[in-house]
């Protein structure tokens, strides 16, 4: 789904003309998924992520762009008081995606990168590519800076950047190649309170995730 090739650019471009996936299937169908998508990143980018939230949510009438994505948001939807190891690590397994908005900030935040590394973690764990990077201008410059210093998870965030397509903000078509690798079917987005259900607990388990 993520190759750059010849034919995967194909598929975008004629998801970006007719809004359908022509080869493509709903990989996460019979599995246990809360979320279509989780999406982290530094508190410098939250006007992007928060842009990218609102029209999976809601769509674009000028692009045709539906949304209806059930989206979670570390910024807006994790509770206060909540283990902040157990909830990355329940929003994670129960997502569809996670979205990474990759940037010099991402990477010098510990719970960013905490975040990328779980889910890495769980895209080798399934063996399906459910990561979804979105790489800002300045993060190669950032990358070598942090593999200086070395920061925790930098190489797994290099080793991803080398083995698979990512998006780059910016480009003509990067908010097509973020819809065309959503899943094809959404989850019922209609409840208000489902995000306070959805974590409610997290501060009661005991399981937590290592630095």
């Amino acid at each position: 789904m993520f190759s750059n090739t010849l034919g995967y650019r194909y598929r975008v471009k004629v998801f970006a003309k007719f809004k359908i996936h022509p080869f493509d299937v709903d990989e996460c169908e019979h599995e246990d998924m809360a979320l279509d998508a989780f999406v982290s990143c530094a508190e410098p980018d939250d006007e992007l992520a928060q842009k990218i939230v609102d029209r999976l949510e809601r769509g674009s009438a000028e692009e045709e762009d539906r949304g209806g994505y059930r989206v979670c948001w570390h910024e807006r939807d994790f509770l206060l008081g909540a283990m902040i190891n157990r909830s990355i690590e329940q929003s994670i397994e129960h997502s569809k995606r996670v979205i990474c908005v990759l940037s010099g900030a991402f990477l010098r935040s510990e719970f960013c990168m905490l975040e990328f590394r779980t889910a890495w973690h769980w895209n080798l764990l399934k063996g399906k590519h459910r990561l979804i990077v979105v790489k800002c201008d300045g993060v190669d410059e950032a990358l070598t800076a942090a593999a200086r210093d070395a920061v925790a998870g930098v190489e797994d965030v290099r080793m991803f950047l080398s083995t698979y397509t990512y998006i780059k903000h910016g480009s003509d078509d990067w908010w097509h190649r973020l819809l065309y690798v959503m899943p094809t079917n959404r989850l019922p987005n209609d409840d208000p309170n489902f995000h306070h259900g959805f974590f409610a607990g997290a501060d009661n388990d005991t399981g937590k995730l290592s630095l």
